[in-house]
């Protein structure tokens, strides 16, 4: 980035912040929330906040495989693992 003494967010920030928050506060239903991404770890936060507000998760990515390892007992052989998010 570039190092600027002020730095601010932008009107697409500004809608972007606006629909999410409508979204999650009262959502159309069936409300699905699609995750993916590597890392179980950084993302579980999000995770456990949106369990109660969606009607369905789909998880993806090389979560996917983290979670199928660790509840499936599943050999997933090289594919990505989290083994902090597993420790979750």
């Amino acid at each position: 980035g570039i190092d600027l003494p002020q730095r601010g967010a932008g009107l697409l920030m500004t809608r972007e912040l606006t629909y999410f928050n409508g979204a999650l506060s009262s959502p159309q239903r069936p409300f699905l929330a699609i995750l993916g991404g590597a890392k179980v770890s950084d993302k579980i936060q999000l995770i456990e906040n949106l369990l109660d507000k969606v009607d369905e998760m789909l998880v993806g990515g090389g979560m996917a495989f983290t979670f199928t390892k660790v509840l499936h007992n599943m050999e997933i052989g090289g594919s990505l693992f989290d083994a902090d998010g597993a420790e979750l």
